[in-house]
């Protein structure tokens, strides 16, 4: 079974750097790229595959990162999945960050302006969710 990292973005800039910054850091897991919410939603859904996290962007077409946050906490299935789920935006509003907290995000990230403080994030957030267990790392 696999289990991807779902980079949900519609820049496709910021999904080949992030792409980039992933192998630099030694992540070996498939990426699956989706440009909105709607599409995310309906691939996590049907999947088979235990993704290993979500990298969300807040503003896409569609269906924005918080839209998509609250569709999967209104989901039975999807919510006690327990994929862990992180924004990732270069917007950072405090009313933005208190919704993304209060739909349950496991983070907010800004994106970075240099690829090196990018990979220090990345570096970061992947140590930790290699570590963590929860519902989704184990079953």
């Amino acid at each position: 079974m696999r289990d991807p990292i779902v980079l949900i973005d519609d820049d496709s800039d910021d999904r080949d750097l992030l792409a980039e910054v992933l192998e630099k850091i030694g992540q070996k897991r498939e990426l699956e790229h989706f440009e909105n919410g709607k599409d995310a939603l309906e691939y996590l859904r049907v999947t088979t595959d235990k993704p290993f996290l979500i990298i969300c962007d807040l503003n896409m077409p569609i269906m924005n990162g918080l839209e998509l946050k609250r569709e999967i906490q209104r989901d039975d299935y999807l919510r006690n999945k327990s994929i862990p789920f992180v924004f990732f935006s270069t917007a950072v509003a405090p009313a933005t960050v208190v919704e993304a907290y209060n739909l349950c995000a496991h983070g907010f990230f800004l994106k970075e302006s240099s690829f090196r403080e990018l990979e220090d994030t990345m570096n970061l957030i992947f140590r930790y969710w290699t570590k963590c267990r929860h519902p989704n790392a184990v079953r």
